[in-house]
């Protein structure tokens, strides 16, 4: 009989209980989530599961890169006042009319989070909705709701709108243009299906009639420094350029957002420093710290197995296997959040199929994280920024009252995506 202890100590075995230890802290809320990801992948590396050097293999430098890169022209926009400008301007377009509100805030929601880091997008739409919907007397709660929903459906649109995104796009070499062509066109009748459903399901609060109103800030009193916006404006656009010109220039993701975030730290004047002190570097020691935990499972064989099991469901039928990666990917980002998820699923899709952005089942993973994340309230990063943000203003979304709707944009998105995705890949004759 094997002795237990042994048993216990053998590195696999301690792989597998740190990745489940892990996994469930984030998922729990027990701890911080970069902090129980850093413990997790020290634990990984002083047990000899992972030398040094396997450290530095197994983190994706393209993936932190091109995150901290855009990280900092986001943080450059934010402090111009670029956001509440755009906020206060979409919900002044509206009239303040609830339903011309909500459906203006969903879908500049949707562009912004496609364009820009969904999370700073949350942000500051979240603050400005509650300060009009206050005004106005309003209940903020479907113009949260379709925020949040517009801002994971609309970061799926891009390789830079949601970190799965990234993850999965530079280790599968997808471009700029594969997201235009495969990704956006769904995105954008996933958004619209579920933007009418919410309408319909807070259709009370919605229509409801209200007197006419100006609020006591224009959009152009809200511009904190002119000079930085304009600056951190063309810094953007020539990125976004950079991005679709990538095959051209022979330059990585990451080394064209860390060159346009390199210029703007060093024209943008005075407030620079701040900006490099608020990017988010929690969120990316905790990316590295989950590529050394999955590492951890990639070298001891666990990966390997995992894919063997999966390899005959997977392979059989490209529609039916497209089918179980986009719904288990749904299922799973909103029950353990998609960055975690993501980051498991890569490599062991990787082992299974081919890693091309011709493959369906690559897109499937992508659309699966991102929509999935509307699910529940803690799906994804943009669902707690912005009901944590409720929260200190008193307001509340509790778990089952957000689950109720989430169900229903779940089943919404991912089938309409699901039917568009297969419709798509079989038109083009990948399937």
């Amino acid at each position: 009989m094997p002795d237990p202890i042994q048993v216990l100590l053998d590195q696999r075995n301690l792989a597998i209980i740190i990745f489940i230890t892990t996994y469930a802290y984030i998922a729990l809320g027990k701890k911080e989530k970069q902090i129980a990801a850093l413990v997790g992948a020290t634990f990984v590396w002083i047990l000899g599961i992972v030398s040094t050097l396997d450290m530095i293999n197994y983190i994706d430098f393209e993936t932190l890169g091109l995150l901290f890169g855009m990280m900092v022209i986001v943080g450059a926009l934010r402090e111009s006042g670029f956001f509440r400008y755009i906020g206060l301007e979409a919900a002044r377009l509206s009239g303040y009319i609830p339903r011309r509100m909500f459906i203006v805030t969903t879908l500049t929601t949707a562009l912004l989070s496609a364009l820009l880091a969904n999370v700073t997008v949350v942000m500051f739409m979240t603050v400005m909705i509650i300060e009009i919907a206050e005004m106005l007397n309003l209940d903020p709660k479907p113009f949260i709701i379709g925020e949040i929903m517009a801002s994971n459906i609309g970061g799926a649109a891009t390789i830079i709108g949601d970190p799965p995104n990234i993850m999965v796009a530079t280790r599968i070499n997808m471009t700029f243009l594969d997201f235009i062509i495969y990704i956006a066109p769904i995105s954008i009748v996933a958004l619209l299906a579920s933007t009418l459903l919410i309408y319909y399901y807070y259709r009370d609060i919605l229509d409801k009639e209200i007197i006419t109103v100006d609020l006591p800030v224009s959009p152009s009193e809200v511009i904190t420094d002119l000079k930085l916006l304009y600056i951190g404006y063309a810094i953007f656009v020539f990125t976004i350029i950079m991005f679709l010109v990538k095959p051209y220039v022979g330059l990585s993701y990451s080394a064209i957002a860390i060159l346009g975030s390199s210029i703007l730290l060093f024209l943008g004047g005075e407030k620079m420093p701040q900006v490099l002190d608020d990017v988010e570097w929690g969120t990316l020691l905790f990316l590295a710290g989950l590529f050394i935990i999955i590492g951890g499972l990639d070298k001891t064989g666990v990966i390997g197995n995992i894919s063997q099991v999966l390899k005959p469901y997977l392979t059989s039928n490209l529609y039916i296997s497209t089918t179980i990666v986009l719904w288990i990917s749904a299922l799973a980002s909103a029950l353990i959040a998609n960055i975690p998820f993501t980051a498991a699923f890569i490599p062991i899709l990787r082992s299974i199929t081919t890693p091309s952005p011709d493959n369906p089942l690559w897109w499937a993973l992508i659309l699966g994280a991102d929509f999935g994340g509307n699910t529940t309230s803690i799906g994804s990063s943009s669902n707690v920024v912005a009901l944590d943000i409720m929260k200190e203003r008193g307001l509340e979304i509790s778990f089952i009252e957000y689950l109720k709707i989430g169900i229903l944009i779940l089943i919404v998105s991912v089938g309409v995506s699901n039917i568009l995705l297969m419709a798509e890949f079989y038109l083009f004759g990948q399937m």
